[in-house]
């Protein structure tokens, strides 16, 4: 399953209770598409948070073992350590129920004024990246340059004013009014199969929870948006854990809310932790 936005969510809601006040310690970049910050103070002492923009497996999560680094540390990893290093964490939150993180971090200017930057991570596939953003909204340096970065007007070089990825093309399931949902809803092509429809109609869910949608108002439009009405309750509710499902002992898959529709031919683990 891919980290969407509701997981997203529930990560970012753990992240920030974690780490809201706690200082940068070290930087480190033990692979090209990862950087580990080790942090100090807050719940539970010292920390190693790994933001990771690898294709195939862009993330964010604690990690309790040291990694491996280079002996020379790459460039980057050197502008982070001297922007971060000794910096206050203020807040991780999720911009417009996107699948990307902001990190806004008190620390300071060149000339060594108090200055706040963020650090925003963009878990978008293969689009994913790690930018560096100064407190007039130019970013700094970025993990991934590139001359257009989903659009004409999107530019991650340094320099640039940071932008926002461009929106997708859907209904937000988390924006959008009772009434616009209702009405999309009636709408419907009721000869394809459920799932496929919310997946091409509503941003901000994945394949697995579309299928958990369909499953739990069993395939009735009828019932479908006092199903999505109920999830949507008990997110806004922080009422949302980590679950990992296996067959056989073996994972393959993993989602914020308990999954139903397998039956018994899958088991589900509560964790105390998403990381």
């Amino acid at each position: 399953m891919p980290l969407d936005a509701i997981c997203l969510r529930a990560v970012t809601n753990e992240l920030n209770n974690v780490l809201a006040g706690c200082r940068v310690e070290k930087v480190y970049q033990p692979d090209r598409d990862e950087i580990v910050l080790q942090t100090r103070g807050g719940q539970g002492g010292p920390r190693r948070l790994l933001l990771s923009i690898a294709a195939g497996a862009p993330r964010v999560h604690f990690i309790d073992a040291a990694r491996e680094n280079p002996a020379a540390p790459p460039m980057f990893c050197m502008l982070l350590r001297k922007h971060l290093t000794g910096a206050r964490i203020v807040s991780i939150s999720q911009p417009e129920h996107e699948r990307m993180l902001e990190l806004e971090i008190d620390t300071h200017d060149e000339m060594g004024f108090a200055a706040r930057k963020k650090l925003v991570l963009e878990l978008i596939g293969r689009s994913s990246n790690l930018i560096l953003v100064g407190s007039d909204g130019r970013i700094i340096d970025c993990m991934r340059r590139m001359d257009f970065a989903g659009d004409a007007e999107r530019s991650m070089m340094p320099g640039m004013f940071y932008r926002m990825p461009p929106k997708q093309n859907k209904l937000s399931v988390f924006d959008a009014a009772e009434d616009e949902r209702r009405a999309l809803i009636a709408q419907a092509d009721r000869a394809a199969p459920m799932d496929k429809w919310l997946l091409s109609a509503f941003s901000g869910l994945s394949p697995l929870l579309c299928r958990e949608l369909a499953h739990r108002c069993g395939g009735d439009y009828e019932r479908l948006d006092s199903c999505i009405s109920a999830l949507l309750e008990s997110i806004a509710n922080g009422e949302t854990a980590p679950y990992i499902l296996t067959r056989d002992g073996a994972p393959f898959d993993y989602s914020c809310i308990a999954i139903g529709q397998y039956g018994s031919a899958a088991e589900t683990e509560r964790f105390d932790s998403f990381s």
